[in-house]
């Protein structure tokens, strides 16, 4: 092969290689389409819901009041639509936000006691238990209201950088006497332990925890950029925020304590102790406790 038919060839493959991908037919839209809604539809129950996907856009008949988000764009919605009793209308709301988890979790929780929604007792997932976090995942929230029966709730995570928040709004008829199973619920089989969050240059693994009757514990190590009392400061300003009262702070060789007092739900006045203990540089083992004294 010569020089020029060598080079022709070459055209020819770089050519074929730098062709653009077709564009999708009309038809191969609708049938994308459609595998989409039977695919979107199948999990959330029969054949005859009706599915509709909305890009970039809300529901056009939100089944509730929707609250705003600070920094959000929005990403797109999904309507399901039923007339199966079983299987209510229910739809989703993709968003993702530049805010950190904690400042959109805070927005949507100011802005949905403005617009008159009622939060459930609990939450839905076991990982809101109180204590040590590993991660800057804010978990759920759940709401309602009771005169459209209409349920709420609001998932948060942090990933590639965003902060990424689904909302579901749920038609749901037996919203009543889900209420009033959670108000029957055994208050004292849940943590009152506050959620801490893993400070800036901070990394945490939670190591367990536990309790009842009142007094409660959560255990962590701890790798962080911050000392001790850096870091106690840190977590004390969450403290504060989950309406903990500092009463007093020491420090023993590489062991921070601080002190704290706070109500609980039943009106109980406890104590709280709050430990880090440096065991190598820039390493600590946590512990967050609450002491409730018997007669």
């Amino acid at each position: 092969m010569n020089r020029l038919t060598s080079l022709l060839a070459l055209l020819a493959v770089s050519t074929t290689f730098a062709q653009p991908s077709p564009v999708p037919s009309p038809a191969d839209l609708a049938r994308e389409r459609e595998l989409t809604q039977r695919a979107l539809g199948s999990d959330y129950g029969p054949s005859g819901i009706q599915v509709k996907l909305l890009v970039g856009q809300l529901p056009p008949q939100p089944l509730g009041p929707l609250p705003g988000l600070p920094s959000g764009r929005l990403v797109g919605s999904v309507v399901r639509t039923s007339s199966d009793s079983d299987f209510p209308n229910s739809q989703t709301i993709f968003f993702d936000s530049s805010a950190s988890p904690a400042q959109v979790r805070a927005g949507l929780q100011s802005a949905l006691k403005t617009l008159g929604w009622t939060p459930f007792k609990g939450d839905f997932r076991p990982s809101q238990e109180g204590g040590f976090q590993s991660a800057e995942d804010m978990g759920s929230l759940a709401y309602y209201r009771l005169e459209q029966l209409v349920s709420f709730s609001a998932y948060i995570g942090r990933a590639g950088g965003m902060t990424q928040v689904t909302l579901n709004l749920n038609k749901n008829r037996n919203l009543r006497e889900e209420i009033q199973f959670r108000e029957r619920s055994d208050a004292g089989s849940r943590s009152n332990l506050p959620v801490l969050r893993p400070p800036g240059g901070t990394t945490v693994q939670p190591s367990g925890g536990g309790g009842g009757g009142g007094s409660w514990s959560s255990f962590a190590s701890v790798q962080s950029s911050l000392n001790a009392v850096q870091l106690l400061d840190a977590y004390g300003v969450q403290l504060k925020a989950a309406g903990w009262t500092p009463l007093n702070q020491s420090t023993t060789g590489k062991t921070v304590t601080s002190l704290w007092r706070f109500v609980d739900q039943d009106k109980n006045t406890l104590t709280g102790v709050l430990t880090l203990q440096e065991t190598a540089p820039g390493r600590y083992s946590a512990q967050l406790a609450s002491l409730a004294f018997r007669n």
